[in-house]
């Protein structure tokens, strides 16, 4: 067995069957793969419909109770048979080269970390959200795909749902993070950094994430990144940090200032910026709309961030 894929899945049934049939037509041979779904607490039948399917490769389910990705993924890598460990997200479509390419990178040096890369699947629905994925995570990784020189520990976006690591390093680092709900990647990749580990951007390790959130959710999704970003500035007080803590220091004192205002009432600025989301929602197909509703949605966003962030300070 030369690689283990973790999939940790909560209650996405359907979805995490989409993506472990990806992975039995790659062109790795099944025989030195396995597939290990993490079924973190779901009560949809995830377990009995993924043992149901015919697997060209070896596939297994773990259970546990609920206790979020951080304690999924480390489920995953303490029972996987390989060293060489692949993360993915229960959302993705994987291309047949996937893992042909994540082992391929870890050849030369075993303190590598493999960042694949992670594009907006075609038949995610349209909406604001998927724009600003598109603009966001995606535009990085097309950034790197047409760029000569490798990104830097700094530059990189730690996300592990498309992402390989060996079990000795991962262990070495005491593996991920548990009392993180969110950035627990980001915060795992700054232990990996300080220990030497080296970032590569596996180019041909293409995964299409199926992405159906709303803006609302990413608004909520905001005010959970400010929790897990408060904890990581108090984790980690010197280390960089590709999150909105860091956009604190570089912004200029003016539009600080404005932002802490706002961010006193982010349903004022919800009020005033949800009819350019909802233009911007209903006309995606005009770009000026359409960039109008991506920038509203990401000020709202900021600001809810914010806003929970001070609430966390003021708390603390």
């Amino acid at each position: 067995m030369e690689i283990s894929v973790i999939v940790p899945t909560f209650n996405r049934r359907e979805m995490v069957k989409r993506t472990v049939e990806t992975l039995f037509h790659q062109s790795y041979p099944p025989a030195c793969y396995e597939i290990v779904i993490v079924v973190d607490g779901s009560d949809d039948g995830t377990s009995e419909a993924i043992r149901g399917l015919n697997a060209p490769c070896q596939l297994r389910v773990i259970e546990q109770e609920n206790r979020g990705l951080a304690s999924a993924r480390n489920a995953g890598a303490r029972g996987a048979e390989a060293n060489l460990l692949l993360f993915l997200d229960d959302d993705m479509l994987c291309v047949p080269e996937l893992l042909e390419a994540h082992v391929a990178a870890h050849k030369d040096d075993p303190r590598t970390i493999g960042f694949g890369c992670i594009f907006l699947s075609p038949d995610s629905p349209r909406s604001l959200a998927a724009e600003c994925f598109n603009r966001e995570l995606g535009a990085f990784y097309l950034k790197q795909k047409h760029s000569t020189v490798a990104p830097k520990p700094e530059e990189i976006e730690c996300v592990f749902g498309n992402s390989s690591i060996s079990r000795d390093l991962l262990m070495e680092v005491g593996g991920f993070d548990e009392r993180f709900k969110m950035r627990e990647d980001l915060e795992l990749g700054v232990r990996l950094f300080r220990q030497g580990a080296r970032s590569v951007y596996v180019e041909r390790a293409v995964a299409y994430q199926y992405y159906a959130k709303t803006h609302a959710d990413l608004i909520r999704d905001a005010e959970a990144f400010a929790i897990a970003d408060v904890r990581f500035g108090q984790e980690h007080p010197d280390a960089w940090t590709t999150g909105h803590l860091s956009s604190l220091g570089r912004a200029p004192r003016w539009k600080l200032t404005l932002r802490r205002i706002a961010a006193m009432s982010p349903e004022a600025t919800d009020l005033a910026l949800s009819p350019a989301c909802g233009l911007g929602e209903l006309l995606l197909d005009v770009p000026f709309f359409c960039n109008l509703g991506v920038r509203a949605l990401q000020i709202r966003r900021r600001i809810h961030w914010l806003h929970k962030a001070m609430a966390l300070g003021r708390s603390g």
